[in-house]
């Protein structure tokens, strides 16, 4: 599954959290409607449907997700960095690697241990840029010494050096890379950490992020 490390609360490289968290730390579902994000930039207006709620809400990270399940979610990064992708998967960027939506879908596109799609245009709330459909390759062996021996590849890391997250296993990901005006990037991640639940969390994910609109820098 990914991983999301905050180094700010995590137990090192060889602990880190799953970027969902249990069932006993989650609250109820929030009533279907529509909810603005208190911190993510730029603010994101979103219509949820009955049985999701906010799983996190920061400056540069918002993650959607069902209650019932910790194996989908919808995922959004302010200003991502492509992740480095030395053996030992530091929290550290790729170097010469820029943050436009075409260079970081170049990138993943030219990483041996993914299959991508072919690029297609993205228009989300009021961005634009590029989507592409990510998975592990198959028989791809690397592993980040924290991921069990699952096959991973090390995709983001933050600007402050406090979260990375890293496509392992099964997991298959629909990201929308997109362009802020005036500067820096939004990525909208569908992810199903179990890739047999894609068609699925497609289904229930295409209204919430069709409902998107963002708003100010």
């Amino acid at each position: 599954m990914a991983i999301l490390a905050i180094v700010a609360v995590g137990c090192g490289s060889g602990g880190a959290p799953s970027a969902a968290p249990s069932g006993a730390s989650r609250p109820p579902a929030l009533p279907a409607g529509t909810y603005q994000s208190q911190a993510f930039q730029p603010p994101l207006s979103f219509a949820l449907p009955d049985g999701w709620w906010i799983a996190s809400d920061v400056a540069d990270y918002l993650a959607l997700q069902p209650v019932d399940s910790d194996q989908v979610g919808i995922y959004l990064f302010r200003d991502p960095l492509a992740a480095s992708q030395d053996l030992a998967c530091p929290i550290e960027p790729e170097p010469n690697v820029g943050t436009l939506s075409s260079e970081l879908s170049t990138w993943m596109r030219a990483l041996p241990g993914l299959i991508t799609s072919n690029p297609r245009l993205a228009s989300v709330g009021g961005l634009r840029g590029i989507e592409l459909d990510v998975r592990i390759a198959d028989g791809w062996q690397a592993s980040c010494p924290f991921a069990g021996g699952l096959p991973t590849v090390p995709l983001f890391v933050g600007q402050n050096g406090e979260m990375r997250w890293v496509v392992a296993g099964s997991e298959q990901l629909r990201l929308s890379l997109l362009d802020v005006p005036g500067g820096g990037t939004v990525v909208i991640d569908i992810d199903a950490f179990d890739g047999s639940l894609m068609d699925s969390l497609l289904d229930a994910a295409g209204p919430i992020v069709g409902s998107f609109t963002f708003s100010g820098p």
